[in-house]
C-alpha cells in the first residue's frame, strides 16, 4: 500500500473512532463551545492561587461523605501516584480538579464533566513529597472539597 492509501485508511479509522465517541456522548463535535486552557490555575505556584484560578466562590469541605478517594496511603514512587475520585451519583458534578498541596504547580488535573457522566475519575499524578491531595468538585450548589494524605517515599517532581 502506498502512503496516500495508508493515510486514507488511518484517517478514516480515526474519523470512525471520533464519531463513535460522539455518538455515546463522550465528546461533542458540534457544540459550538471551544475548549480553553486555564493558564492561571495550572501555572499557579501555590495552593491558594491554584484554587483562586479555578473559582472565586467559597469552597465547602465535604462533611457528608459525597467525595471518596481511591488512592494508596503510601506511594513508593511520587512520579506515578494512582489517584481516583468518586463522587456520590446523587450529586450533579460539573467539574472535578485534583490538587497536590506541596507540588511546585499544585493543580495536577482538571476535568469538565457532562451532567450525564458518572462522577468518577482515575488518573496518575506526580507528587514531590508527602502531602495532602485535594479533590475540588463543582456542583449545582457550589464547590465542595475533600482531602487525603498520601505519603511518598521517593519524590516525583525533581525531589
Amino acid at each position: 500500500m502506498d502512503n496516500s492509501k495508508r493515510k486514507f485508511v488511518r484517517d478514516t479509522g480515526m474519523l470512525g473512532v471520533l464519531l463513535g465517541l460522539a455518538d455515546i456522548g463522550f465528546i461533542s463535535l458540534a457544540s459550538g463551545k471551544t475548549w480553553s486552557w486555564n493558564k492561571q490555575a495550572f501555572e499557579a505556584d501555590n495552593l491558594s492561587a491554584a484554587i483562586n484560578g479555578l473559582t472565586d466562590q467559597a469552597v465547602t469541605r465535604d462533611t457528608s461523605g459525597y467525595i471518596q478517594f481511591i488512592a494508596p496511603p503510601i506511594a513508593e514512587n511520587g512520579a506515578v501516584v494512582p489517584v481516583g475520585v468518586k463522587v456520590d451519583e446523587r450529586v450533579r458534578v460539573h467539574a472535578l480538579a485534583l490538587l497536590c498541596e506541596k507540588n511546585p504547580r499544585p493543580l495536577a488535573a482538571h476535568y469538565d464533566l457532562s451532567p450525564q457522566a458518572v462522577p468518577f475519575i482515575r488518573t496518575r499524578i506526580k507528587m514531590r513529597e508527602t502531602a495532602l491531595v485535594i479533590a475540588l468538585v463543582r456542583t449545582d450548589e457550589g464547590f465542595i472539597s475533600a482531602e487525603k494524605l498520601i505519603k511518598v517515599t521517593r519524590g516525583g517532581c525533581g525531589g
